[in-house]
């Protein structure tokens, strides 16, 4: 292979020497191969769903650990001393990624070219901007779809790249193609050779499915891994960005996280010396970077959550900033509710295939009657949780919630998983069509096991919790006594046991009485630390 000329030259000494560095890169390559490739075995061949979630979280780290070996290579920093073994590294981490090498540096570049101006200022809305697109933008980036649109953007361009009329379809200077930096991305792309891309495409795909073949690997396991890596990727994508200096320098964090989540990052977190100077290599960053401020890097995701901000001094109006409290609002619901089905629905698969179950009844549970119409109560908790929402209503309200909510789903799933609870039986008893109806989308909802805690009670007397400080005392006692009658359903129409609605109680009371005030706390100081002027150019 050719000298690369798509890959900028490195024109900074190495304070260790750079030929000891090129190899340490190597070594380090050559360990997250084997890495990569045992935990995705491991994530097929489990035999349990704890062991998959394990494998697929560690191979989260790892596979981070390429992509900031592709971003050494994409740098031409990888192998300082010949531009064509950097570029064979850079192919050989892209297909871990997977993508292709060549468009990944065109569109890196392109990125530091336009870092924290009008193309690339993701965090802040404009006055010319559209609400939704920029919100729906925001949250595709910390749910992991951004990195999940970049191969699929690979693919379709090295099909369909030079067939379409791309001017037409993102015209150059319109508000998506600027609001969305489409335009400038795509543009990038297209002064690159598609034959190149499509010899990358293939030579991805061939590594992706030598994996298969060689590891014997499962569809379902894959995508687990791929699916943490992408969430985790993603996230730091614009965490080490966002709310800071409208400069294509100094717009950048400094992000303060683990020893063991550096060493696999590769200290990628120092973004800030990084954009301040590209030409530094991943060994060399704690030492520019010092002691100086660094953000924790958890608390700037959690503020992320928040939302974007209209962009400060713009003289908006406080109708565009009731929009985008709205289209937030409406996005912590939707991802609530995407995040419910997939973790439920996947404990539920796994309850399926368990073969051991346990007994939690209680001599008390025998007596339990079976009255279906309670079963209007139950299927209400959706309307619950979505009232509760909309009583808070603004984004630091609702993102504590919807984090106190979300971490109820994680613990619920983790006890469904470690510890399947045998169904409580449902006699067989004559019902009226509505009754059967109602039960039948009951039982529908409750999907298979997801026993204890019961997460109906813990989400119901949750959402009363929340909205309940912000009511009135007449609406105050009606939301408690909704959540208390879904509560009571649960029992009533035989779904859970009584030790399961305890487990679900102690649950809320733990979120609610001890994680929410905590998260609401930390969101108040988070607002305190974020100034808006430090937005402005230097």
């Amino acid at each position: 292979m050719a000298e690369d000329p798509v890959i900028p030259a490195l024109t900074h000494p190495d304070a260790m020497g750079g030929r000891i560095l090129d190899r340490q890169n190597w070594t380090i390559l050559a360990l997250i191969i084997l890495a990569n490739g045992a935990l995705l075995w491991i994530a097929a061949h489990a035999g349990h769903s704890l062991g998959i979630l394990a494998a697929a979280i560690l191979f989260g780290f790892t596979n981070n650990c390429a992509f900031s070996l592709l971003h050494e290579a994409v740098h031409g920093k990888f192998d300082a001393a010949s531009s064509t073994k950097n570029a064979w590294a850079g192919h050989i981490a892209a297909a871990f990624f997977p993508t292709s090498f060549t468009l990944q540096t065109a569109l890196h570049l392109t990125h530091h070219r336009n870092n924290r101006s009008e193309l690339e200022r993701f965090d802040y809305i404009g006055p010319d901007e559209k609400v939704p697109l920029k919100a729906m933008q925001w949250f595709t980036i910390l749910t992991g779809l951004y990195w999940l649109s970049i191969p699929l953007f690979w693919v379709l361009y090295a099909f369909v790249g030079g067939l379409v009329a791309w001017d037409r379809i993102m015209p150059q200077g319109s508000r998506f193609s600027r609001q969305t930096s489409a335009g400038e991305f795509l543009e990038s792309a297209r002064k690159l050779p598609i034959g190149r891309i499509r010899i990358e495409l293939a030579m991805s795909l061939a590594l992706q499915a030598s994996l298969f073949w060689l590891l014997d690997l499962s569809v379902l396991s894959w995508l687990a891994c791929y699916f943490t890596f992408g969430v985790m990727w993603s996230s730091l994508q614009y965490a080490d960005h966002a709310f800071s200096r409208l400069d294509q320098h100094e717009g950048a964090w400094n992000l303060r996280v683990s020893r063991f989540t550096r060493a696999l990052f590769l200290n990628y977190h120092d973004h800030l010396e990084h954009h301040r100077d590209p030409g530094i290599r991943w060994q060399d960053l704690p030492r520019h970077a010092g002691s100086g401020e660094k953000r924790h890097f958890l608390s700037m995701l959690y503020l992320m959550w928040r939302g974007p901000r209209l962009l400060p001094g713009s003289a908006q109006s406080a109708a565009r900033q009731g929009q985008l409290a709205w289209t937030v609002l409406a996005c912590h619901v939707v991802i609530f509710g995407v995040a419910f089905q997939l973790i439920y629905g996947l404990a539920s698969a796994d309850f399926a295939a368990a073969e051991v179950f346990y007994d939690v009844a209680l001599p008390l549970d025998a007596l339990a009657p079976f009255w279906p119409l309670w079963s209007a109560a139950y299927v209400s908790i959706g309307p619950l949780l979505l009232v509760a929402a909309l009583v808070l209503r603004h984004p630091e309200r609702t993102l504590p919630y919807l984090a106190a909510l979300v971490f109820q789903l994680a613990v619920g799933a983790l006890c469904f998983l470690a510890f399947p609870v045998r169904e409580m039986p449902v006699p067989v008893v004559e019902m009226s069509a509505v009754e059967s109806w109602l039960f039948a989308l009951a039982d529908g909802i409750n999907l298979s096991g997801n026993m204890m805690p019961s997460l109906h009670v813990a989400l119901a007397l949750s959402a009363a919790w929340a909205a309940s400080a912000r009511l009135t005392v007449f609406w105050r006692v009606a939301i408690w006594n909704w959540a208390l009658a879904i509560c009571a359903s649960t029992w009533l129409i035989r779904q859970h046991w009584l030790l399961d609605i305890a487990g679900g109680a102690v649950l809320a009371s733990v979120a609610m009485g001890m994680v929410y005030p905590w998260l609401q706390r930390t969101l108040v100081r988070l607002e305190a630390e974020f100034r808006p002027e430090a937005a402005r150019p230097c």
